[in-house]
């Protein structure tokens, strides 16, 4: 029953009582609707990191190996590191974009 004011007399009595039991209502309700986290910030920006020096450290490789066979010192080492500086970019970015949709 309520009084003129609009408040029960409950409320008028214990007002964290009713307070407890709306608040239980809404948690109740909202369960279905939590957000889950994949993974943490740092664990995707270490992917990010570990893709690109990947990229960048197997066209360094390359470009080593070139030098030492055909005899190109540096060039090979400075075109392999600039491959692998473009395919670790383009991974990040690759990577970035499975983020955001998935």
């Amino acid at each position: 029953m309520t009084n003129k004011n609009g408040i029960s007399q409950e409320a008028q009595k214990d007002p964290l009582k009713v307070f407890d039991k709306k608040l239980k209502a809404l948690k109740s309700d909202n369960k279905g609707h939590e957000i889950e986290k994949s993974s943490s910030g740092m664990a995707t920006g270490l992917k990010y990191a570990s893709e690109f020096s990947a990229a960048v450290l197997v066209g360094a490789f390359f470009g080593y190996l070139a030098d030492k066979y055909i005899g190109t010192t540096p060039w090979g080492l400075l075109v392999g590191l600039i491959f692998g500086f473009g395919a670790g970019v383009i991974n990040v970015i690759r990577a970035a974009k499975e983020g955001m949709n998935g």
